[in-house]
């Protein structure tokens, strides 16, 4: 009985002890570099739509407002109506976003070209992301 009372007690002191150590280290998040939403202008949510709706042009312009103004030009070579989904997200010059739309219809009609254009609501942004996916249905 008294070994394994004293069993118990070393275990207790072993574990108390690393748990003491260890906890005094600090949290360490992990850290993982940027990602796609953060580097690219237009993000594909869905992989099929790459494919089947290409992004002919893409570009931004800056309104005397100081406003921004996205323009996108897709194409879908489906012979399908295409039902999707689009979101943009205006950023300042360091990545924070500054103005997010929620997630809008897009229909693309079939074997057509589609643009589309939308302005920030705020100054100040200087890049921004598209963001495309197929709509839930």
């Amino acid at each position: 009985m008294r070994a394994m009372l004293r069993f118990f007690f070393l275990g207790a002191v072993c574990s108390g002890l690393t748990m003491s150590l260890y906890g005094c280290a600090g949290y360490r998040a992990s850290k993982t570099g940027p990602t796609v939403q953060d580097t690219e202008n237009l993000v594909y949510l869905d992989f099929a739509l790459k494919v089947s709706i290409p992004c002919e042009t893409l570009n931004a312009e800056q309104l005397p407002s100081g406003r921004t103004r996205v323009h996108a030009r897709f194409v879908n070579r489906q012979n399908h109506t295409a039902e999707c989904q689009i979101k943009v997200r205006f950023k300042d010059s360091e990545g924070r976003i500054l103005d997010e739309t929620g997630w809008m219809p897009l229909l693309l009609p079939r074997r057509e070209v589609t643009q589309f254009e939308h302005t920030s609501l705020c100054t100040g942004a200087k890049d921004f992301t598209i963001l495309l996916r197929a709509a839930k249905g």
